[in-house]
């Protein structure tokens, strides 16, 4: 029987927990945490889980609003307890649909980081072209699933009215650390953002670049992005501290070779909320963080 990665992850969650619980009783460990989730698109079999997900989550962490994580992150709000940010990258219309459906009647509020040129497609099959070649880098549009759609400003105008916050992804997801042209890399980053700002007539602080690793940015991107943003989200794992300005995240989703989203299971997730990867993206929490002192 061979046994996955995945599953001895799973089967850690207890032992972690147990062990977190002990050091922490002793003042080894601080009890304090801060940390955000990254989903993507929450496909229609998933929403039941996804909804049971959450309500999981909330017995040992506490929701935050995107307000209450940027007072925790500036230093003006003390981090106190087990706290998570939910946040979604892309821009998918199944965002609107589990917000309404879900976060809103439990009263969490989440950031949705879109992508500008994503918003603007109106037909399907230039969605599905846009797809292919910017998000999921596939050879066939066959792999996508059906129900993968965009959501439009008509749909990011009523996550605003909601109480949800809206990021920028830049314009068409590139992989910034490819584009060496400072040109390119403003209209990606800064533009982006600009055009959301004044189609919604809102300021944009929150930026995620596409892609999440370490290999997916450089220098010149994010000091270009710091002079338009007052946080950066990445996609390394890590636990996140006042006055770091470069935000940890972590996913929260398998995907198939179909490109199927499937929300990981609870004890997956806990095991990644009690630390059991952080030791492997020390090193690239640590290159990220150095992005930011230069």
């Amino acid at each position: 029987m061979i046994v996955s990665k995945s599953d001895v992850l799973k089967r850690l969650y207890f032992p972690l927990k147990i062990i977190n619980n002990i050091i922490e009783f002793f003042g080894i460990k601080s009890k304090d945490s801060l940390r955000v989730l990254t989903y993507h698109d929450i496909a229609p079999y998933d929403y039941d889980s996804f909804e049971k997900q959450l309500r999981w989550l909330s017995r040992s962490w506490k929701f935050i609003t995107p307000e209450q994580f940027s007072a925790m992150v500036s230093g003006n709000k003390k981090i106190k307890g087990r706290n998570l940010l939910i946040t979604f990258d892309d821009g998918f219309l199944s965002n609107r649909i589990v917000a309404e459906k879900i976060l809103n009647p439990m009263k969490i509020k989440a950031i949705f980081f879109c992508v500008s040129d994503f918003i603007d497609i109106s037909k399907e099959d230039e969605v599905v072209k846009f797809m292919k070649d910017k998000i999921y880098l596939t050879k066939s549009s066959k792999k996508l699933p059906t129900n993968w759609k965009n959501m439009k400003w008509d749909d990011l105008s009523a996550l605003l009215d909601q109480g949800h916050t809206i990021g920028a992804h830049t314009k068409s997801h590139a992989r910034l650390s490819t584009l060496l042209d400072k040109e390119k890399l403003e209209r990606e980053i800064i533009y982006s953002a600009d055009v959301i700002e004044k189609k919604l007539g809102i300021e944009i602080d929150h930026f995620a670049y596409p892609f999440g690793g370490i290999n997916s940015i450089n220098q010149q991107a994010i000091d270009i992005a710091l002079t338009r943003f007052k946080y950066i989200f990445s996609g390394i794992r890590g636990v996140n501290s006042a006055g770091n300005y470069g935000i940890y995240r972590d996913a929260c989703a398998n995907q198939d070779s179909k490109l199927n989203y499937y929300v990981f299971s609870n004890n997956l997730i806990g095991s990644f909320l009690e630390g059991v990867a952080d030791p492997y993206y020390y090193k690239k929490r640590k290159t990220f963080i150095n992005f930011f002192k230069s």
